[in-house]
């Protein structure tokens, strides 16, 4: 065996390397089992030592067995996988079967030699069979050897050889356990990437049956809302008539009532519309309608919308005025973002408060601002202003006292979102009023240009949004 590869030898650094490229390039796990057993004969040149058959186990904990894995490509393993009266991949190892010296290499630790292939592969394959199938063969020794990564037990590795035990050289057994443990590396890592490969499946069909789910919920706040929306509306208008009719003159108390409900169902009309923009929002049904927009004029149109409002609440409302370029934007949806800013600012001031809107620009956006004088907002709070239903207590959102939503600011954020703005929000804290803060692309910039190329036309699946009134009690 005077040209066989030494623990030194080029073949067996070559050999080596081979395992360590599995490890790097292989990540499918039956790839990487059937390689590993080869490369001892392939590279090495084992076969023509006697090497006949190698076969890779794997340690099934969850089991209690030791399973077969993969087994090299040779004659003899052609022949034994032909013959066997178990498919390879069935042939298990339980591991409460102690004489087997699968089990004894994993139980202990050690290397085990035997003579007899039976006790390899016993109970799974009766001992007569298997002794009948090792003369036809001619194999005289099998070696098993524990396979192990990170101190953890993974498996074990056959070589049946056709010589005996004593003519094993001292070289052959250095650059076997050099190469089991190479195995042992390759092993886990192909046992890794196959519990990552499982993992992302499971993953992979739970996020699609949360997007089944999410698609449900969209189609039955919507498929609700809808209903909802009609009847209240019907029963608006009625509230609407009682007020207004002249013809009889109502009581101060049956007025008061009336105006109650009015304003109550005006606020479940808000919700179910709210409702109904979040489903298109979130399902991706929100088109834009883009055009060239003079936000300072689209400011004033609000303004004398909500103006009576702000009267009547003894508020002053106010625009400062300020040259800035016109804005790529949907002139309806950013219409309902500064009613809502505003009409959170005419909510939250007290009378006798101030309201400004103010304008500013630094390309490429054009900046529209509401500070009022009003209740403001704590640091603690400020993170959770543009979330869903933020209900924040004792601050700029607090529902209780507002008969707000809690979905009128994360709405807002959406909107600036889609039409590659900012939205943000200033508070020194509470009873010192806020600043909100939006941004919009100016016409003909680079933002503008990506904006009217990114952005979904309207069509029968794409809608607009629901609009809303203000109501104060």
């Amino acid at each position: 065996m005077s040209d066989a590869p030494t623990p030194y030898s080029k073949k067996t650094f070559e050999a080596l390397w081979e395992i360590e490229k599995v490890v790097l390039e292989t990540v499918d796990f039956e790839e990487a089992t059937k390689k590993v057993v080869n490369i001892v004969l392939n590279q090495l040149g084992y076969l023509k030592y006697g090497y006949h058959v190698i076969v890779l186990t794997l340690l099934d904990n969850e089991k209690k067995m030791l399973r077969r894995i993969a087994i090299s490509e040779t004659e003899a393993a052609r022949k034994f996988l032909q013959a066997s009266p178990i498919p390879f991949q069935k042939i298990e190892i339980p591991l409460a079967t102690k004489e087997n010296l699968l089990v004894k290499a994993i139980d202990q630790g050690k290397i085990q030699i035997t003579s007899q292939v039976a006790d390899v592969l016993y109970p799974a394959l009766s001992k007569e069979w298997v002794e009948n199938f090792q003369q036809k063969l001619g194999i005289k020794t099998s070696i098993v050897f524990p396979v192990k990564a990170r101190e953890k037990m993974l498996g074990a590795l056959i070589f049946s050889l056709n010589k005996d035990n004593s003519e094993i050289k001292e070289e052959e057994w250095v650059i076997l356990d050099s190469f089991v443990g190479a195995v042992g590396i390759a092993l886990d890592n192909a046992l890794l990437f196959r519990s990552l490969k499982l993992t992302t499946q499971k993953l992979d069909k739970a996020n699609k049956r949360l997007k089944e789910l999410d698609k449900l919920k969209d189609d039955f706040v919507s498929l609700a809302s809808h209903e909802l929306r009609t009847p209240m509306t019907a029963i608006k208008s009625y509230l609407w008539m009682a007020l207004n009719k002249k013809k009889y003159e109502l009581s101060s108390d049956l007025s008061r009532y009336l105006q109650r409900a009015y304003i109550s169902t005006e606020r479940l009309i808000n919700l179910v519309n709210d409702m109904l923009n979040i489903s298109r929002i979130e399902s991706g049904r929100l088109a834009l309608i883009l055009s060239e927009i003079d936000l300072v004029d689209l400011a004033n149109d609000v303004v004398e919308e909500v103006l009576p409002k702000a009267l009547e609440r003894k508020i002053s409302l106010k625009i400062d005025s300020k040259s800035v370029s016109s804005v790529l934007c949907d002139k309806d949806k950013i219409h309902e973002v500064i009613i809502n800013l505003i009409g959170n600012s005419l909510k939250f001031t007290k009378p006798g408060g101030n309201i400004v809107i103010s304008f500013d620009q630094k390309p490429p956006y054009v900046y529209f601002s509401v500070t009022d004088t009003g209740v403001g907002v704590t640091k603690r709070d400020m993170d959770r202003l543009f979330k869903k239903f933020s209900m924040v207590e004792h601050s700029y959102v607090a529902a209780s006292t507002s008969g707000g939503t809690g979905l009128g600011l994360y709405i807002s954020k959406s909107i600036i979102n889609f039409h590659k703005g900012t939205i943000s929000a200033y508070s020194p804290g509470t009873g010192k009023g806020s600043t909100f803060t939006f941004s919009l692309p100016i016409i003909d910039t680079t933002v503008a240009k990506e904006l009217q190329q990114e952005t979904p036309k309207l069509t029968e699946e794409t809608k607009g949004l629901e609009k809303k009134s203000l109501n104060f009690i």
